[in-house]
């Protein structure tokens, strides 16, 4: 009977196109689309038609075929060239292309001119943005539209997955529509790059932070495509407006939101915020507006004051939509930024030059004590305040219930709605730690070191050794995660802070919280930050315990430490009243009367990484 059920299911799935039916028959139905978009589409048979335009947009060129379409046209353009800004995992070379009219950058020099990085294929079967970009080049280079690299210069990343990018399947994605040739999420370590910004484990996103670092672009996109809900949007896109950068915020919400709808909806395209039903099925009960954590690209882009536009296409639109709503999104970029790219300037400028004495390590919701990691409530009340509200173009549904798990679920009909939605936000800072001077970060730790560098954190190195008084945390409660999550065993941890008399030698690096990435630096060094390196487990090393007691020694130096101390007397007899399991536990009360000596280890379960004190 199973033979004959597999069977039955590889000739459903052995289609024509490869593509399996049974997709087809289970995504929701299609509102047909039309829009002017729709002419920047190549004639078939023209000498630069893209492959994907060539295949009426059923498939995506692989790696060889990008790389060798991009060749080409690199050489039959000054406007255009290509380099390798590193290697995948799996060893592929990561492709970037540069779009000038000055060749002095080409050749890696700096210029005064706006620049715009668009980064596609993080998640490599999200593969619009290449697509897309290749479109634009083509017409930059070929098709009359150079007038676009007057003013504005252009990097594109077309593949930064490329390890997931061939790892190629109509199968890889059940809830997009296209293109048949899907590539994989992660890389050929199962790592996901949209979650490394902070922790920096990958080759891919250090080569993403080298390219920030020696190019400095003015505006960075990230290209994705949804999973979730239907609606009408077709580009959905968001940014963070209220958080470490809020002029860059206010630049983004105030004059490119505006332009680039304008520039979509005159096109014939749909654009819209950020979606995240509230109830996660439909969006009845609201939309929910995340601060994400700087894992996450345009977190991190906030965090370092580096305007950010995270790009979510919608996956029950057709790839060739979507391909073409980013095409004008792109183009609506470097128009906005020949215009306003000084006002954006004077926004970055205010963000990295603002210093503050304090940083928010965690946000929440208004009047509640929740928190949100990436939509997953953790804590607290789950009563939410309603804070704003939005016009939603929705799609109407129904709840069906399922005759296999008996339990009810959406089913979407096709049918166009508009509504006032509330929308929550948990944009209220929560936890915060202050700025210190400086942390004091000791040589051993050279993997942090390394990490600090590739984000372009500026520090120094101590020259001769020195006694301080700083402040150093103590961790007194922490709890590991069940289960590894993107190679890490994350910890969560209560620190306390306690002040330190310590000797720092020759070679102890220092990195000041006084510089543009300062507040990158708190968040990653604090280890009540979420996403710091302590709780991503890189110091777990803190809570091993090195030397133990003997019972011969300790209970006779016990009952003599009882005799010499009556305040650590009346210490014991409060704890045994206060906590009656201790009282009944004889390796307990040894550990806790060693915990006295000055044979203890001072170092056990204490931060390595070192406050420097504000004066």
């Amino acid at each position: 009977m199973v033979k004959v059920m597999i069977l039955a299911i590889v000739s459903l799935c052995a289609t024509v196109s490869s593509r399996c039916v049974a997709q087809e028959v289970t995504l929701p139905p299609l509102i047909k689309w039309h829009g002017k978009s729709e002419k920047l589409i190549a004639e078939a048979g023209s000498p630069w038609e893209t492959p994907a335009e060539a295949s009426g947009f059923k498939r995506t060129p692989d790696y060889a075929q990008t790389k060798a379409w991009f060749e080409k046209l690199a050489e039959a353009s000054p406007l255009i060239s290509l380099t390798t800004i590193g290697q995948s995992a799996a060893g592929y070379d990561i492709l970037m292309l540069r779009a000038s009219a000055d060749q002095s950058f080409h050749q890696g020099v700096a210029s005064d001119k706006p620049l715009l990085l668009v980064q596609c294929g993080i998640h490599a079967g999200e593969i619009d943005g290449k697509d897309a970009s290749m479109m634009l080049l083509r017409d930059m280079a070929m098709r009359g539209k150079k007038e676009l690299l007057d003013q504005v210069n252009l990097l594109i990343i077309p593949i930064l997955n490329v390890d997931g990018h061939e790892r190629v399947s109509p199968h890889n994605r059940i809830n997009q529509r296209g293109p048949e040739n899907m590539g994989w999420r992660t890389n050929s370590r199962n790592l996901n790059l949209n979650r490394d910004y902070a922790k920096l484990d990958t080759d891919e996103i250090k080569a993403v932070l080298n390219v920030i670092n020696q190019y400095t672009p003015d505006l960075y996109f990230d290209v994705h495509v949804t999973d979730g809900a239907d609606y009408q949007y077709d580009i959905t896109y968001g940014y963070v407006e209220k958080g470490y950068s809020p002029a860059i915020g206010g630049w983004l919400a105030r004059q490119f939101r505006p332009f680039a709808d304008s520039v979509l909806q005159g096109m014939g395209h749909v654009p819209g915020p950020l979606l995240f039903a509230m109830n996660g099925d439909d969006f009845s009960e609201g939309n929910m507006d995340y601060m994400f954590s700087p894992d996450f690209s345009h977190a991190y882009g906030d965090m370092r004051h580096l305007p950010t536009v995270l790009i979510e296409n919608h996956s029950l639109k057709p790839f060739r939509q979507r391909v073409l709503g980013t095409y004008v999104l792109l183009e609506a970029a470097l128009k906005l930024l020949a215009q306003e790219h000084q006002s954006l300037e004077a926004a970055m400028a205010k963000d990295q030059n603002t210093q503050t004495d304090s940083l928010t390590l965690s946000w929440t919701f208004p009047g509640t004590k929740q928190s949100v990691y990436f939509g997953q409530a953790t804590e607290g009340d789950a009563t939410l305040s309603t804070q704003d509200s939005m016009v939603f173009l929705g799609i109407k549904s129904k709840k069906v219930t399922s005759p296999v798990t008996g339990t009810n679920y959406v089913q979407w009909l096709a049918a166009p709605y508009r509504a006032t939605i509330p929308v929550f936000s948990n944009n209220q800072p929560d936890q915060q730690a202050g700025k210190p001077k400086a942390y004091l970060i000791p040589p051993a730790y050279d993997d942090i070191i390394a990490r600090l560098k590739a984000h372009g954190i500026q520090m120094d190195t101590l020259r001769e050794p020195v006694e301080l008084e700083v402040e150093m945390y103590r961790i007194v409660s922490h709890t590991f995660a069940e289960t590894a999550f993107e190679g890490h065993i994350k910890v969560k941890a209560e620190p306390d802070k306690e002040l330190h008399l310590e000797h720092f030698p020759a070679g102890t690096f220092r990195v000041t919280t006084a510089q543009p990435l300062g507040d990158l630096v708190t968040y990653l060094l604090e280890p009540g930050a979420g996403s710091s390196f302590f709780q991503w487990g890189f110091m777990k090393e803190i809570f091993s315990r090195t030397e133990y007691i003997e019972a011969y020694i300790m209970q006779p130096y016990a009952a003599q430490m009882l005799k010499d101390a009556p305040d650590l007397k009346a210490a014991f007899d409060k704890k045994k009243q206060s906590d009656p399991a201790f009282a009944k536990d004889p390796q307990a009360i040894m550990s806790w009367f060693y915990q006295q000596t000055p044979f203890y280890d001072a170092k056990y379960l204490l931060y390595p990484i070192a406050r420097e004190l504000q004066k």
